[in-house]
């Protein structure tokens, strides 16, 4: 009688027992394996420790200048106060009006006195000048090569200035006639003085030339 192997059944301790066996690798095998993963995981580990970073000192150096020396001068003693001179003691002004004299006569006969009075005035002056303006030549005669004359009379005021100006002749007619009292309305005079003050002197006349050469 044949009988197949395969088809054999174990009975049941057997079967335990291979079940022990089989768990018993499998945790061999998975302890394994952690123990290897983590021995990997520390060989990959580096710990790096940071370097301390060098110390760089920095030395400025600054020249400083020296403040210049301040001399101090020694200023001398202030002078002593000058004294002043007592006040003069005020004099009345002596008259000038007139002077009495008396004469003695040694015959005992006295005179009546006399009066001298001061007969001194301020004289009379004329007018006299004091600026004098020329006069512009103009141009239009001085390209053309026109030259003449021009005769004004004028009166002086108390003030010194000219006025009442006016053409008397003239030679071209109307050509220098405008210059000749623009330069005449310009001159200063010192003023006539009768008794002291200042008059109106009229009656003044003069000729302005006009001359290229000049």
């Amino acid at each position: 009688m044949t009988t197949s192997i395969t088809n054999m059944q174990l009975p049941a301790p057997y079967k335990a027992l291979n079940k022990l066996v089989l768990s018993f690798i499998g945790a061999l095998v998975v302890t394994f394996s952690l123990f290897a993963f983590m021995h990997q995981l520390i060989s990959q580990d580096k710990v790096f420790i940071a370097e301390p970073a060098p110390v760089i000192d920095v030395v400025i150096s600054q020249d400083i200048e020296d403040s210049p020396v301040e001399t101090r001068r020694v200023l001398p003693p202030p002078p002593k106060p000058v004294q002043k001179a007592p006040p003069k003691p005020n004099t009345p002004p002596a008259e000038t009006t007139g002077v009495n004299v008396e004469v003695n006569i040694t015959s005992g006969v006295k005179s009546a006195p006399i009066q001298m009075q001061n007969t001194l005035q301020m004289s009379d002056t004329h007018a006299a000048p004091i600026v004098r303006i020329e006069p512009t030549y103009p141009a239009a005669a001085a390209r053309d090569g026109i030259e003449g004359w021009v005769q004004l009379a004028f009166s002086i005021s108390p003030n010194g200035q000219v006025i009442d100006a006016q053409v008397v002749d003239a030679k071209p007619k109307r050509v220098f006639n405008r210059a000749a009292l623009k330069a005449l309305k310009r001159w200063k005079y010192r003023p006539k003085m009768i008794n002291g003050k200042p008059v109106v002197q009229s009656g003044q006349s003069v000729v302005l030339e006009f001359n290229l050469n000049q």
